[in-house]
């Protein structure tokens, strides 16, 4: 269990109840269903320890009753039809629902006089008045929904399952200087080479992952870029009648030439493209991909697989790491079309650190969480 905690979180209050803010997307707002939850996140703004956050709560429940009415008249001076919380940084600030965003920036931005600026949009510092009587979430709870619960008693235990449960859904973090980097804080990776001396490399256990699910549509007579021969057996690719290889040069193939020649291969000759950790590669992806669509025979497919957290790897240029949406614009003249993406921040620092994907569960590799992309996939098809 963790031992330190604090507080990262916007919320909304109005007369349909209390809601969190996605911080990725603020137009996002989900309801917060236990009403001591804003309470709680409030305390741990201040208090860090799961024990002295404790003694806060059970102190608040002794004298919210006593204090709401006056904290929530103030509440009615600030506020109107809906406002918003923001704790961060260990301070708690309260504006219209509408300035959330604003708050967001001037708070974050490095550049700015989070004081003086939130000053001048209106978005009042109640930190200290929180320190003191960390109940200026209830105080909104009650201006806008007087029938608000109470505040439920909490054993220690119970509060630090709540506390964790509260990390899991990213609400509570650990307190700047409290991180335990362990063996991450290092200058140098656990692997130069990805992960390969250590085991299997994260970026290709999610290729592993793509290549179980397009498998079966890799068919008919088949060209692999900067591939083997021997990854038709390798991937299994066994609907593949004929299994061409090319690549700017090496043993072993059908082609040697440059992907971004459009001649190199004849017009709608091919029924499947295999591009595997290529594009990175490629001075112009784009150009590639439009002789890709050219080379395909109607219907024809394309899978694609990119590495975003990777380290540099000239071999001989590397240009490019192609995000979830840049790979989809890449593929568009394609009309069906399906990304796959694989990751979350503990495989992205893994991937750049050269930790091997055996040093993981499955659940922890296959955990996704938007934003953090390890490997994009795509599987593309040409019309008919």
């Amino acid at each position: 269990m963790t031992s330190s905690y604090t507080s990262h979180v916007g919320l909304v209050f109005n007369k349909q109840g209390a809601f969190f803010v996605s911080a990725s997307d603020r137009s996002q707002l989900s309801r917060v269903e236990e009403a001591h939850v804003p309470g709680v996140l409030e305390i741990f703004t201040h208090h860090h320890s799961l024990a002295d956050a404790h003694r806060a709560y059970q102190k608040a429940r002794e004298t919210r009753v006593a204090c709401l009415p006056t904290l929530s008249n103030l509440m009615a001076e600030m506020v109107s039809t809906q406002a918003a919380l923001l704790l961060i940084k260990q301070k708690v600030y309260v504006c219209a629902a509408d300035q959330l965003t604003q708050a967001y920036m001037l708070v974050t931005d490095p550049f700015t006089s989070a004081e003086n600026g939130a000053k001048k949009a209106g978005i009042r510092d109640l930190t200290p008045m929180s320190k003191t009587m960390p109940l200026i979430a209830a105080a909104l709870q009650t201006h806008f929904r007087p029938t608000e619960g109470e505040y439920p008693p909490l054993s220690l235990e119970e509060f630090g399952n709540l506390a964790e449960k509260l990390t899991a859904e990213s609400l509570l973090t650990v307190p700047i200087g409290s991180i335990d980097f362990g063996d991450l804080k290092r200058e140098r990776p656990f692997c130069p080479q990805f992960g390969h001396f250590r085991g299997t490399p994260i970026d290709r256990y999610y290729l592993d992952r793509f290549i179980d699910e397009i498998r079966n549509e890799v068919k008919g007579v088949t060209l692999e870029i900067g591939g083997s021969k021997g990854n038709k057996e390798l991937y299994k690719f066994n609907n593949a009648t004929t299994y061409l290889t090319m690549d700017l040069g090496g043993p072993d193939l059908d082609i040697v030439g440059d992907a971004h020649d459009p001649n190199i291969i004849e017009e709608a000759s091919l029924d499947t493209v295999v591009l595997f950790n290529v594009l990175e590669h490629c001075e112009q992806p784009w150009a590639v991909v439009e002789n890709i669509y050219r080379w395909l025979k109607p219907n024809g497919q394309v899978v694609c697989m990119v590495p975003n957290a990777q380290r540099v790897h000239r071999v001989p240029f590397d240009y490019w790491r192609i995000l979830p949406d840049a790979l989809n614009s890449i593929f568009s003249r394609f009309p069906k079309r399906k990304l796959h993406v694989y990751g979350n921040p503990v495989t992205v620092t893994a991937s750049y650190y050269g930790i091997a994907s055996e040093e993981f569960s499955r659940e922890e590799l296959d955990y996704y969480y938007e934003n953090y992309p390890v490997a994009n996939c795509i599987h593309a098809q040409k019309t008919g």
